[in-house]
């Protein structure tokens, strides 16, 4: 019997990744995926495109997102699947997500300036190819324009947290993002937890409306997914895995399908799997 892989996180070119959400989705059956999970930061611009070109393919697009999360200074995201796309409520708040991102943007470009490195804001958009412009494609320019020799190097000198680029933004709280998850008929998903601390953190996270986790992920260990399964199991939480793939030409050319994930998480997912969503297949 063929192993059909699943993916239930990537990134494609509507924030940033580097393959465009039909490019991903060719990938996906080069690589025999069969459930791909499509989650951007911060929009859903790329889901339709994807969707159309799994048309008649095989492979299950699962619309989702990636929200950016704030609490004690740490970096958090909350991935949702299974979104409602046109509710009005999370198209608000990723716009308005999204106009935060913009603003933080032009503060490190006028940042990089002040202190002796700049960088185009028209250069760096085009970097990002038309998605949602990050700190990654801001790296890219500061390497264009010879102020250092790598994507690692801009983000150690200038775009790290604490470095004299870096700039903070306002960002949901876990909870808020879970609420708007919900509200768009989804299911909220800690990702990949093990990131962000002990288990006592990871659970005090999950405390805050989260009805997943993401126990399987290109940066978890063996160890550390298991330990997360042993999280999972008690509170009923849905198990969900991905590559975090955001092309082969980013920083982190990780392939799509490329993570071992157990063919369970994705018949879990599907099962779980709202009716607003089944209506629409």
């Amino acid at each position: 019997m063929t192993h059909r892989r699943i993916d239930l996180h990537i990134h494609t070119t509507a924030s940033d990744g580097t393959l465009a959400p039909a490019a991903a989705v060719r990938a996906a059956i080069a690589n025999r995926v069969s459930i791909l999970g499509i989650a951007d930061h911060d929009t859903t611009e790329g889901i339709r495109e994807a969707e159309t070109a799994a048309r008649d393919t095989g492979v299950i697009v699962v619309p989702g997102v990636e929200l950016s999360v704030g609490q004690d200074a740490k970096e958090i995201h909350v991935l949702g699947y299974f979104i409602d796309l046109d509710e009005p409520g999370l198209q608000a708040a990723l716009t308005k997500l999204r106009g935060a991102r913009d603003q933080r943007n032009d503060r490190i470009i006028e940042r990089l300036k002040q202190i002796g490195a700049p960088v185009s804001k028209e250069r760096v958009q085009e970097i990002s190819g038309g998605g949602s412009v990050g700190r990654p494609h801001i790296a890219k320019a500061l390497v264009e324009a010879g102020h250092v020799s790598s994507e690692g190097e801009a983000f150690g000198r200038y775009l790290a947290r604490g470095k004299p680029g870096y700039v903070g933004r306002e960002r949901l709280t876990p909870a808020e993002a879970a609420a708007t998850i919900k509200q768009a008929g989804g299911i909220p998903v800690l990702a990949h937890p093990a990131k962000l601390g002990s288990k006592r953190v990871i659970e005090g996270l999950l405390d805050q409306g989260m009805e997943g986790i993401e126990v399987y992920h290109s940066d978890h260990t063996e160890v550390q997914s298991e330990m997360l399964l042993e999280i999972a199991r008690p509170r009923g939480l849905l198990v969900t895995g991905g590559s975090d793939s955001h092309g082969p030409h980013s920083d982190r050319p990780i392939e799509i399908g490329s993570l071992d994930i157990p063919e369970w998480v994705g018949e879990d997912l599907l099962a779980r799997a709202p009716h607003h969503w089944a209506e629409e297949r």
